[in-house]
């Protein structure tokens, strides 16, 4: 088992490649809206919520004895009684449905964007970014370990490359304070999507063999990395663009050069591929732990339906699915709570020590709530 374990770093970037690829580039439009200052003070709130709630998550996994995976925790401490069959495989092929449209959607993404990058066909643009991004989950744990903390590596550069650039480019007045509320919410709710990455992390368990004190260690770092990158786009967005554009790369590339777009294409490719691999490992494993069917057939049945659906024409359907993708992560919030209050209860101990108490676990709650909410108000 040795050669499979994670080092903290790359169990982190697990989880930064899991949230890296949802919304980090919309935050500067909604940052403008609310005022820088606001905005991070948000964005602290934000962080700090989410910590606590992937720490129950972590939490629920280290405690289970059938593997750790979301559902088999929800249904070792939340489902009771004898609907508990019928809520765990209800559950299950719900959420199988919504990550393969989740990954379905990524593909189509970057099908896009690499249409534009380079002299190809959509077809074989899928094609190629579904090889890149399955064969890597073929190889297992430590393989999509490596893989994220190189791709994950090479972001930073490029944001450090575009933050540069954003310096000696013409600056623009930032808005250090705004006056909408509505916007804060809908700021908090971004914040709360662009730093969730549940389903990442019983993997992060899993390679770091259940030593809490490094998986603390590697939920902090991961989503700590996300919070930098929002922190760094928002404020050289702010600063370099004319016009602060509802997808940020478009006006900041404006302000700093054509050649921007480029990088900022490659950016989103990479963000892409990295929670590409980070949900279709975490579907894997859940499939395996659901169904102890084979590694590779779990792995083909967590991937190859993600390519089937991206090349048939069901656009409303996915972003239907899409939409249903955020729902269900509020869900899955609010029931990780009274899961954790069970677990707390029934196994001694808890990686939140005196900060999992009633108080935290209600506030943690209102902050999903208040995700929810935020991510249906209009700016």
């Amino acid at each position: 088992m040795k050669e499979k374990q994670l080092t903290v770093w790359e169990s982190a970037c697990i989880i930064t490649g899991y949230g890296v690829g949802g919304g980090v580039m919309s935050m500067p439009y909604l940052t403008e809206k609310t005022g820088f200052l606001f905005s991070m003070m948000i964005l602290i709130a934000a962080l700090a919520a989410s910590y606590l709630l992937h720490l129950m998550i972590a939490d629920l996994a280290l405690k289970s004895e059938d593997g750790g995976q979301i559902i088999s925790c929800l249904s070792r401490f939340l489902f009771r009684g004898r609907a508990k069959t019928v809520l765990t495989v209800t559950f299950f092929v719900l959420m199988a449905l919504i990550l393969c449209t989740n990954l379905a959607a990524y593909i189509s993404g970057a099908e896009e964007i690499l249409v534009e990058l380079l002299p190809i066909s959509p077809l074989a643009a899928k094609l190629i970014f579904y090889g890149a991004a399955a064969a890597v989950v073929l190889f297992g744990l430590k393989a999509v370990g490596v893989s994220e903390k190189l791709a994950v590596a090479v972001i930073f550069v490029l944001i450090g490359i575009l933050a540069a650039a954003s310096l000696f480019a013409d600056h623009h007045a930032i808005a250090w304070v705004g006056a909408s509320g509505k916007a804060a919410l809908a700021y908090f709710g971004m914040a709360m999507f662009a730093m969730s990455a549940f389903f990442s992390i019983p993997q992060a368990v899993e390679g770091l063999a259940g030593d809490e004190a490094k998986v603390k260690k590697a939920v902090f770092l991961g989503l700590f990395n996300n919070f930098v990158l929002i922190v760094v786009i928002s404020f050289c967005a702010l600063w370099a663009s004319g016009e602060v554009t509802e997808v940020a790369m478009v006006g900041w590339s404006a302000g700093i050069g054509s050649w921007a777009q480029i990088v900022g294409g490659v950016f989103t490719i990479l963000a892409m591929l990295t929670t590409y691999w980070s949900i279709s490992l975490a579907l894997s494993s859940i499939v395996r732990e659901q169904t102890r069917m084979n590694t590779k057939i779990c792995w083909v049945l967590a991937t190859l339906p993600s390519l089937v659906l991206s090349l048939l024409p069901l656009g409303g359907f996915m972003e239907f699915m899409r939409l249903a993708g955020g729902l269900i992560a509020i869900v899955v919030a609010v029931m990780v709570v009274p899961s954790y209050r069970n677990a707390r209860n029934e196994v001694a101990g808890s990686v939140l020590g005196k900060y999992g108490g009633t108080l935290m676990q209600i506030l943690i709650i209102l902050a999903y709530i208040l995700m929810g909410i935020g991510s249906v108000v209009t700016v």
